[in-house]
Protein backbone atom coordinates (compact mmCIF):
# COMPACT_ATOMS: atom_id res chain seq x y z
CA UNK A 1 0.00 0.00 0.00
CA UNK A 2 2.68 2.66 0.76
CA UNK A 3 4.24 1.61 -3.12
CA UNK A 4 0.91 2.45 -4.51
CA UNK A 5 0.53 5.52 -2.75
CA UNK A 6 4.33 6.75 -3.45
CA UNK A 7 3.59 5.48 -7.21
CA UNK A 8 0.24 7.70 -6.86
CA UNK A 9 1.70 10.52 -5.85
CA UNK A 10 4.38 10.43 -8.31
CA UNK A 11 1.81 10.31 -11.03
CA UNK A 12 0.22 13.43 -9.50
CA UNK A 13 3.83 15.22 -9.32
CA UNK A 14 4.22 14.55 -13.00
CA UNK A 15 0.74 16.10 -14.04
CA UNK A 16 1.34 19.25 -11.42
CA UNK A 17 2.79 20.93 -14.59
CA UNK A 18 0.35 20.80 -16.89
CA UNK A 19 -2.50 21.91 -14.28
CA UNK A 20 -0.25 24.40 -13.31
CA UNK A 21 0.12 26.30 -16.23
CA UNK A 22 -3.64 27.02 -16.80
CA UNK A 23 -2.94 29.05 -13.23
CA UNK A 24 -0.98 31.30 -14.65
CA UNK A 25 2.87 31.86 -14.30
CA UNK A 26 4.06 31.08 -10.18
CA UNK A 27 5.59 34.79 -9.06
CA UNK A 28 9.45 33.93 -7.34
CA UNK A 29 8.61 33.92 -3.76
CA UNK A 30 9.96 37.05 -2.20
CA UNK A 31 9.76 37.17 1.60
CA UNK A 32 12.55 36.53 3.65
CA UNK A 33 10.45 34.45 6.45
CA UNK A 34 7.13 33.06 6.16
CA UNK A 35 4.51 30.60 8.36
CA UNK A 36 3.00 27.88 6.73
CA UNK A 37 -0.13 24.76 7.68
CA UNK A 38 0.09 21.42 6.09
CA UNK A 39 -2.96 19.22 5.69
CA UNK A 40 -1.79 15.70 4.50
CA UNK A 41 -3.36 12.09 4.07
CA UNK A 42 -1.21 8.92 3.87
CA UNK A 43 -1.00 5.22 4.49
CA UNK A 44 1.69 3.49 6.51
CA UNK A 45 2.15 0.53 8.82
CA UNK A 46 3.41 0.08 12.36
CA UNK A 47 5.49 -2.75 13.69
CA UNK A 48 4.74 -5.44 16.34
CA UNK A 49 0.98 -5.56 15.82
CA UNK A 50 -0.83 -8.90 14.98
CA UNK A 51 -1.69 -10.34 11.53
CA UNK A 52 -2.60 -6.71 9.42
CA UNK A 53 -3.32 -4.42 12.50
CA UNK A 54 -0.47 -2.29 12.28
CA UNK A 55 -1.35 -0.92 8.75
CA UNK A 56 -3.65 1.90 8.92
CA UNK A 57 -4.87 5.28 6.94
CA UNK A 58 -3.28 7.87 8.64
CA UNK A 59 -3.88 12.16 9.09
CA UNK A 60 -1.81 14.65 9.89
CA UNK A 61 -1.51 18.63 10.35
CA UNK A 62 1.54 21.09 11.00
CA UNK A 63 2.53 24.09 11.56
CA UNK A 64 5.94 25.51 10.32
CA UNK A 65 8.39 28.69 10.88
CA UNK A 66 11.36 29.12 8.63
CA UNK A 67 13.38 31.94 6.50
CA UNK A 68 15.06 32.05 4.03
CA UNK A 69 19.20 31.74 4.13
CA UNK A 70 20.88 35.09 3.11
CA UNK A 71 24.07 32.70 1.69
CA UNK A 72 21.53 30.25 -0.34
CA UNK A 73 18.12 31.95 -1.58
CA UNK A 74 16.65 28.33 -3.03
CA UNK A 75 16.83 27.45 0.80
CA UNK A 76 14.64 27.57 3.37
CA UNK A 77 15.31 26.26 7.14
CA UNK A 78 12.41 25.80 9.53
CA UNK A 79 10.89 24.64 13.11
CA UNK A 80 7.66 22.50 12.46
CA UNK A 81 4.87 21.53 14.96
CA UNK A 82 3.06 18.43 13.85
CA UNK A 83 -0.05 16.54 15.71
CA UNK A 84 -0.83 12.52 13.70
CA UNK A 85 -3.38 10.14 14.01
CA UNK A 86 -2.96 6.72 15.81
CA UNK A 87 -3.97 3.48 15.96
CA UNK A 88 -6.33 0.83 17.57
CA UNK A 89 -4.36 -2.51 16.96
CA UNK A 90 -3.54 -6.27 18.29
CA UNK A 91 -0.12 -6.49 19.82
CA UNK A 92 2.39 -10.01 18.78
CA UNK A 93 2.99 -11.80 21.52
CA UNK A 94 3.97 -15.02 22.38
CA UNK A 95 1.51 -17.87 22.62
CA UNK A 96 2.24 -18.82 25.92
CA UNK A 97 2.04 -14.70 26.89
CA UNK A 98 -1.47 -15.13 25.37
CA UNK A 99 -2.82 -17.99 26.43
CA UNK A 100 -1.46 -17.17 30.28
CA UNK A 101 -3.76 -13.41 29.59
CA UNK A 102 -7.03 -14.89 29.08
CA UNK A 103 -6.23 -16.60 25.56
CA UNK A 104 -6.58 -13.61 23.41
CA UNK A 105 -4.35 -11.18 21.39
CA UNK A 106 -3.46 -8.30 23.25
CA UNK A 107 -5.53 -5.19 22.07
CA UNK A 108 -3.65 -1.88 22.92
CA UNK A 109 -4.45 1.85 21.45
CA UNK A 110 -1.33 4.08 19.49
CA UNK A 111 -2.75 7.45 20.98
CA UNK A 112 -2.86 10.64 18.37
CA UNK A 113 0.86 12.08 18.90
CA UNK A 114 3.57 15.04 18.89
CA UNK A 115 6.30 15.62 16.68
CA UNK A 116 8.95 18.48 16.50
CA UNK A 117 10.91 18.67 13.33
CA UNK A 118 13.99 20.65 12.60
CA UNK A 119 12.97 21.39 7.91
CA UNK A 120 15.01 21.80 5.16
CA UNK A 121 13.39 22.83 1.80
CA UNK A 122 15.74 23.66 -1.16
CA UNK A 123 14.12 24.17 -4.48
CA UNK A 124 15.74 22.73 -7.57
CA UNK A 125 16.10 26.11 -9.36
CA UNK A 126 15.49 29.99 -9.37
CA UNK A 127 12.68 29.05 -11.85
CA UNK A 128 11.65 25.25 -11.00
CA UNK A 129 8.73 24.83 -8.80
CA UNK A 130 9.48 21.53 -7.71
CA UNK A 131 11.93 21.23 -4.39
CA UNK A 132 13.58 18.64 -2.00
CA UNK A 133 12.07 18.42 1.13
CA UNK A 134 14.28 16.98 4.64
CA UNK A 135 13.26 17.16 8.28
CA UNK A 136 14.26 15.06 11.31
CA UNK A 137 13.49 15.33 15.16
CA UNK A 138 11.79 13.30 18.08
CA UNK A 139 8.17 12.56 18.14
CA UNK A 140 6.07 11.54 21.40
CA UNK A 141 3.79 8.93 21.25
CA UNK A 142 1.91 6.89 23.66
CA UNK A 143 1.04 3.80 23.73
CA UNK A 144 -2.04 1.95 26.23
CA UNK A 145 -3.07 -1.04 26.48
CA UNK A 146 -7.13 -2.08 26.35
CA UNK A 147 -7.70 -5.40 27.53
CA UNK A 148 -5.95 -6.31 29.89
CA UNK A 149 -5.25 -5.63 33.59
CA UNK A 150 -1.69 -3.62 34.37
CA UNK A 151 -0.16 -1.41 37.05
CA UNK A 152 1.44 0.69 34.47
CA UNK A 153 -1.22 0.32 31.46
CA UNK A 154 0.23 3.21 29.23
CA UNK A 155 3.69 3.84 27.60
CA UNK A 156 5.12 6.92 26.34
CA UNK A 157 7.96 7.51 24.36
CA UNK A 158 10.25 10.24 22.36
CA UNK A 159 11.75 8.66 19.17
CA UNK A 160 13.50 10.32 16.90
CA UNK A 161 11.75 11.17 13.27
CA UNK A 162 12.69 11.61 9.64
CA UNK A 163 11.09 12.28 6.37
CA UNK A 164 11.98 12.86 3.34
CA UNK A 165 9.78 14.01 -0.06
CA UNK A 166 9.09 16.31 -3.06
CA UNK A 167 7.36 19.59 -3.16
CA UNK A 168 5.74 20.90 -6.13
CA UNK A 169 4.53 24.94 -5.94
CA UNK A 170 1.24 25.75 -7.95
CA UNK A 171 1.23 29.15 -6.55
CA UNK A 172 3.52 31.49 -4.26
CA UNK A 173 1.63 30.36 -1.65
CA UNK A 174 0.43 26.62 -1.97
CA UNK A 175 2.45 23.66 -2.78
CA UNK A 176 1.60 20.06 -2.95
CA UNK A 177 4.24 17.75 -0.97
CA UNK A 178 4.99 14.42 -1.13
CA UNK A 179 6.58 12.62 1.62
CA UNK A 180 8.01 9.28 3.00
CA UNK A 181 7.70 9.16 7.69
CA UNK A 182 9.77 7.28 9.43
CA UNK A 183 9.74 7.06 13.71
CA UNK A 184 12.24 4.62 14.32
CA UNK A 185 12.45 2.17 17.44
CA UNK A 186 12.31 -1.79 18.13
CA UNK A 187 10.72 -3.92 15.64
CA UNK A 188 8.24 -4.74 18.50
CA UNK A 189 6.19 -3.86 21.69
CA UNK A 190 8.84 -6.50 24.10
CA UNK A 191 5.53 -7.80 25.74
CA UNK A 192 6.18 -9.25 28.46
CA UNK A 193 4.53 -10.72 32.07
CA UNK A 194 6.11 -8.69 35.30
CA UNK A 195 6.56 -9.88 38.91
CA UNK A 196 2.99 -8.89 39.52
CA UNK A 197 1.62 -11.38 36.64
CA UNK A 198 0.19 -8.36 34.64
CA UNK A 199 1.09 -7.38 30.93
CA UNK A 200 3.79 -5.11 30.11
CA UNK A 201 5.02 -3.26 27.68
CA UNK A 202 8.67 -2.11 26.84
CA UNK A 203 8.69 -0.20 23.78
CA UNK A 204 6.84 1.46 21.35
CA UNK A 205 8.24 -0.09 17.67
CA UNK A 206 8.98 2.05 14.20
CA UNK A 207 6.01 3.04 12.25
CA UNK A 208 6.54 4.05 8.52
CA UNK A 209 3.91 5.58 6.43
CA UNK A 210 4.05 7.55 3.03
CA UNK A 211 2.11 11.16 2.89
CA UNK A 212 0.18 13.26 0.47
CA UNK A 213 -0.84 17.08 1.58
CA UNK A 214 -1.52 20.43 0.79
CA UNK A 215 0.72 23.35 2.29
CA UNK A 216 -0.16 27.02 2.83
CA UNK A 217 2.72 29.22 3.51
CA UNK A 218 1.61 32.97 4.17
Amino acid sequence: MIKFLMYTGLGVALALPSIAGTMGSIEPEKTSSRFSLGAFGGYGAIDGAYGQDGNFSQARLSGDYSFRLDSFQNMWLGLELGVQSGNTMRLKASQDIINSTGGLPIQAVLKPFVDLLVSTKISLSDTSPFSVILKGGIAYRQLQLQDRTSISDTLGKVNGEFQAGLGYNLTEHVAVNLTYQGIYNTNNAKVSINNAGDIAIAQIPTQQAGFLGVVYSF
